[in-house]
Parts: C-alpha cells; sequence; structure tokens
C-alpha cells in the first residue's frame, strides 16, 4: 500500500492550563469515544481508531467523516507475545496495513484487515478508504456463519486468505462441513478478487487452501491445500494439473518448494509413517515418491540438490533426481540454508551455528554461541547475533573476522543505504559496515555528544545524497564519508523530571525490546528466513561471478516521502512552557519553514510529510488540523 510515514510523538508535560492557538484550525473534529490512533495516507484520508475500536475516515481536507466501519472491534482484547492485553493503538498498527504499489497508486487507497484471537475470533477484509466500501470480507463472500462466545462469525481458512501483491488480487478462501446436505459434506470456497477494481477474477467449488498460493514463473499460481496440491491459471481459476494424497482420510502436513519455484517436495502423514514425494512444479508430474518411516512429522528444506528432511534427530538429504539418500547428519537438527558452493549451513536453535559439506554432510566446521541468530548473509561470511545482542562474523570456512573484542555492541538503529554498505549506531558512535568485505570502521564518533538535549539518533534515511540522522530535536546530515554537512538543534518544550525518566525508560525499553526482537527472530528461523537468506547468498555469489553493477542497480535503499519535518520545539515568548509549538522544517537543508505556536498543552499529534498538514490531539475527543 502506498503510504508515507507519519510522525507520530507524544511528549508529556506537567501543565493543565489550556489557551488558544496563534492561528485559525483548518478544522476541528469532536468524537464520542476518546481517540486512540490516527494514521495519515496518501489519499487524503486521516484514518482514526477510538477507544470502542470503531474505524473512522476523516477527510484530511476538511475534517468531514466519510465513513465508519466496525470491523476492528472482533480484535479488542487481542494479547500480545507477553500473554497481556495489547494497547488499542498497537492493535490498529499491528493488524491494519495499506497497500502499497510504485506502479498502480490506486491500490494505495486500500487497506488490508487481517487479525485472529486466542480465543478463536478472527477477521480478514480489504476496504477502500476512500468510501469506507468493504471490497472483500468472509461475509461479502457469503460463506456461512458461526457462533464463537457469543460472537458471530464467518467461516473461512485465516492462513489462506490475504492480499497478494504480484497478483494486484486478493484470495479468499473456506473449507467446512455442511449440515443441510445429505451427508455432512464438506464444502470447499476459493475466490479471487482484483483490485483496485473489486470484480471477482474466478471462484472454484474445488478449491480449498490453508497458505497463501505461491505465483510461479510462468505466472500461474500453485495452490497447497491439506489435501491437494494444484497449479491453477491465474486468469480463470482453471486446473492446470493437480496432485492428492496418496489415500482420502490422509493430509499434507509439510512442504517446501525450491527458490526457482521449478520443483516441490510434499510430506503426508500415513499412521505411523508417511510419505514424502517430489514434483516437478512445472507440469505436476511426480519425479519421485516413496514411504519414510517417521514418529514426528519433519521439516522440509528445499535446496539445489534436492529436499533437507530434519526430524527430531536427523537431517537427510534426499537427491532431486531419485529420491535416494545422499547423506544424513546426526546431532545437526536445526533449519537449514542452501549457502552455494560453501556448503550447508544450519542454525541449531540458539546454540550452534554449523557448516555441513554438501557432496557428504560432514561437519566443516561447528560455532557454539550462545543465543546464536543468523542476522544477514555478506559476501564474506554469515553476521549473526549472540544473546547480548552483539553481531559478529563468520566467513564461510569457519573462521571468525570479528571475535570476542572485535564483535559489534548492539545496534539500536541501522540503515543500509548502498547495496555494499550498512551504517549502524551504536552507544553513541556510528559505524560503516563494508558487506563485501566484512569489514567495519567508525565512520562519525560521539553524536551523543553532538545532539542536543541528551538524545540520540532514532532514524536514518537517504536525503539530497546526504544520510540524516534524527531524533525528536535533533537533524544532522552528513556525506557518505562521515563529514557534517550541517546539524540543527531545536529547544524541547520543559518537562518534568518524571516526564524525562518516563520518556528515557520508553527509549531504553524500546531498544531492548528492538534487539529481543531480532535475537528471538533470529534463533527462530522459519523456512521463508531460509529462503531470504539463500537468496542473500545468491546475490553476493553472482556479484563475485559477474559484477556488482546489475545488483546494485537493483538495490534500492528505503527513502521516507516528502522532505518535511515537523519538531515541537520552543518557538515563542513566555518560557518553555508557554513557548511551545512546531516547527516545519526542510530536511534537506535544515531550514525552518514555518512555525506555529501551541502553548501549554500536552500535543499528541500525526503530521503529514508531504502537505505540511498538522492533526492535534487537543483532548482525549478532539481532533484539531492546522497547516503552516
Amino acid at each position: 500500500m502506498k503510504s508515507f510515514t507519519s510522525i507520530l510523538v507524544t511528549v508529556l508535560f506537567l501543565c493543565t492550563v489550556i489557551t488558544s492557538y496563534s492561528q485559525e484550525a483548518l478544522w476541528q473534529l469532536d468524537f464520542e469515544k476518546e481517540v486512540e490512533w490516527t494514521k495519515v495516507t496518501e489519499s487524503a484520508i486521516l484514518l482514526v481508531g477510538t477507544s470502542d475500536m470503531t474505524l473512522m475516515g476523516i477527510d484530511s481536507r476538511n475534517g468531514s467523516v466519510i465513513w465508519e466501519s466496525d470491523l476492528m472491534k472482533g480484535a479488542k482484547g487481542v494479547k500480545g507475545a507477553d500473554g497481556k492485553k495489547m494497547e488499542i493503538s498497537s492493535i490498529f498498527d499491528q493488524y491494519l496495513g495499506l497497500i502499497s504499489d510504485e506502479e498502480v497508486p490506486e491500490l494505495s487507497d486500500y487497506a488490508v484487515i487481517k487479525y485472529s484471537t486466542l480465543m478463536g475470533f478472527k477477521n480478514f477484509s480489504i476496504i477502500n478508504i476512500m468510501t469506507g466500501e468493504v471490497i472483500i470480507s468472509p461475509r461479502k463472500a457469503e460463506l456461512p456463519v458461526q457462533k464463537v462466545l457469543g460472537k458471530e462469525m464467518a467461516t473461512f481458512n485465516f492462513n489462506g486468505s490475504g492480499y497478494i501483491p504480484s497478483m494486484r488480487a486478493a484470495v479468499i478462501s473456506a473449507s467446512w462441513q455442511d449440515f443441510n446436505q445429505k451427508g455432512n459434506p464438506w464444502v470447499v470456497k476459493t475466490m479471487i478478487i482484483d483490485l483496485p477494481s473489486g470484480n471477482t477474477r474466478w471462484q472454484s467449488d474445488a478449491l480449498g487452501i490453508d497458505a497463501l498460493p505461491a505465483t510461479l514463473p510462468d505466472g500461474n499460481l500453485l495452490f497447497a491445500g491439506k489435501y491437494q496440491i494444484a497449479k491453477i491459471n491465474a486468469k480463470d481459476g482453471a486446473y492446470m494439473w493437480s496432485f492428492n494424497t496418496s489415500e482420502k482420510n490422509q493430509t499434507f502436513e509439510s512442504f517446501d518448494t525450491s527458490l526457482d519455484l521449478q520443483s516441490g517436495y510434499f510430506f503426508e502423514k500415513k499412521k505411523n509413517s508417511g510419505q514424502l514425494s517430489a514434483l516437478n512444479l512445472n507440469d505436476g508430474k511426480p519425479i519421485w515418491s516413496f514411504d519414510i518411516k517417521l514418529k514426528v512429522v519433519p521439516q522440509m528444506f528445499a535446496i539445489r540438490d534436492g529436499v533437507v528432511v530434519v526430524d527430531d534427530k536427523w537431517l537427510s538429504l534426499y537427491n532431486l533426481d531419485d529420491g535416494s539418500v545422499k547423506w544424513q547428519a546426526k546431532k545437526a537438527v536445526g533449519d537449514v540454508i542452501d549457502l552455494g558452493n560453501a556448503g550447508i549451513g544450519v542454525a541449531a536453535r540458539g546454540t550452534r551455528l554449523l557448516m555441513l559439506d554438501r557432496n557428504t554432510g560432514e561437519i566443516k566446521w561447528d560455532e557454539k554461541v550462545k543465543g546464536i541468530g543468523i542476522d544477514q548473509i555478506c559476501a564474506k561470511g554469515i553476521m549473526y547475533s549472540d544473546l547480548k545482542g552483539r553481531l559478529g562474523l563468520i566467513t564461510f570456512g569457519g573462521d571468525k573476522v570479528w571475535d570476542k573484542k572485535g564483535m559489534l555492541e548492539v545496534p539500536s538503529v541501522r540503515y543500509r543505504y548502498s547495496f555494499e554498505k550498512e551504517l549502524m549506531y551504536i552507544s553513541g558512535d556510528l559505524y560503516e559496515v563494508d558487506l563485501m568485505t566484512g569489514d567495519y570502521k567508525l565512520l562519525v564518533s560521539g553524536i551523543n555528544k553532538s545532539f542536543e538535549g541528551d538524545e540520540d539518533p532514532n532514524s536514518m534515511e537517504l536525503v539530497n545524497n546526504g544520510i540524516l540522522l534524527s531524533s525528536s530535536n535533533n537533524l544532522m546530515m552528513i556525506e557518505p564519508d562521515g563529514a557534517q554537512r550541517w546539524h540543527k538543534h531545536w529547544p524541547a518544550p520543559e518537562m518534568s523530571l518524571a516526564a524525562k525518566i518516563a520518556i528515557r525508560t520508553m527509549q531504553v525499553v524500546a531498544t531492548a525490546a528492538a534487539v529481543s526482537n531480532s535475537v528471538a527472530a533470529q534463533n527462530t528461523n522459519s523456512i521463508g528466513s531460509s529462503k531470504m537468506y539463500q537468496s542473500q547468498s545468491d546475490q553476493w555469489s553472482n556479484v563475485a561471478s559477474s559484477g556488482s553493477e546489475e545488483a546494485r542497480k537493483k538495490f534500492t535503499a528505503s527513502k521516507s516521502k516528502g522532505n518535511l519535518k515537523v519538531i515541537l520545539a520552543v518557538i515563542g515568548k513566555g518560557g518553555q512552557k508557554a513557548g511551545a509549538g512546531f516547527v516545519k522544517v526542510d530536511k534537506t537543508t535544515g531550514d525552518e519553514l514555518a512555525t506555529f505556536l501551541v502553548g501549554e498543552k500536552e500535543p499528541v499529534y500525526d503530521f503529514d510529510p508531504i502537505s505540511g498538514q498538522v492533526f492535534l490531539k487537543t483532548s482525549k475527543k478532539q481532533i484539531v488540523s492546522y497547516t503552516f
């Protein structure tokens, strides 16, 4: 979804007196319920979420309420990974996403809502944020309704429903037992809905899926269901081939496809054993199929040579050509990464990182690091993190490049600004990591001392051929070689000591959470992560064999929309509190473009970095918009 980054800033003040603003508002809107969440969009729609989980679309130009929706109400009380109820603002952020497509700007008018609660309540919808119209949902697809904890909920396959960017279409699928028909048969239904038209491309009453389809090289779709694997014509839904379980009551329990989507591997459970099959995904013809004795459902990782099957004791490589076992490795259980000529990498559940010889399965090296997880694949080797979040680099040959004192401490901000270079802000200093050579250097020291107001950078972005480091009240532009182009600081309005401690505590907690999430993510590498690392390895291999020019052309650093930034600062008379207001700054030069006096308030606001419009939450139930 094409959305730009909105800047959400909350600043706590110790004052309660409300003063008038220095200029007339564009509009003011009062709500019946408390405003918990806002999001600025490219479509000139301000999305608002209230305390009763109502979602509203506001015309940001005049403040009129265009539509209201109860689609998010089922998500109230959703619990996070820690088992605690999530804040309402976090629920909206996590379960409502804007569609973005550089080639089709109209798709930025659509949002995806998808959530599932621990109590079994779930929802999936795509809405037009300009009108509030529901484009697709289980109810609109006329799927059967059931009751969950007294609430009505349509039946659908959660994992098999969603938005598919490669198709610019949504898929919704369901399977249910129809007790209104004789014999209570199982019924399936799958629909493809085009965007932005909202038209049904096709519907199938023979296909039910439990995972989103993959787009094959020829543009058609690979659908994986419990009982059937099928290649479907993307245009009309016609079957091109299908592969069913060997017996009626069996189900496919595990599968993976090669990175190039030429071959697929599928495992179906058969009582105390299972059947493993390899398919040619172009024509659906079985390459081989046979029974294997396994007590558990295995993980499978497709690699160039075939498929690696991982159970609770062994890691076994089955040849693509004939299904024979090429080798087995014991005590090497973990997530598998195909690293080309370097070998087969295995991340063994946060305890060790191994490299296996791809021809024999023998362990070439075995590195034990507490909490180890893969960060990324570089040209020279594997960048990894340890339990503390520190970063190390080990070559494909098993030599540690950054070891012990050479490890990089926990980065609080990271930004990859070119194909070969990544910036990391660590404990006040800015480092540049060369992903080609594996070297790193101190680019700028003491940034935390240069930033005034006891602040650290919390973001980096590429602006006007320079690197912009930002905090709440500091902007610093540096050249790629580390030379400072300019630095600006605007004093923040006065806060109480308690507020300062609270904000600093939140910063520390946020950093720790980011590190924790990063480590946790690396320690639970999924098959998807394995494919991502294999893709990274292939990219560097291609660079080594054919030069890096093509890779450089394909790489694009992430960029923020718009060149404006709003900073809450002291701009008027009356001291720290009464002089509080907003400064609109040009991010390319650091020049002030305009100011706007707020006064003694507790500003909570969203800002449109393209138009310069501010949406100020003046009270719990009121939003006022200004432009300056």
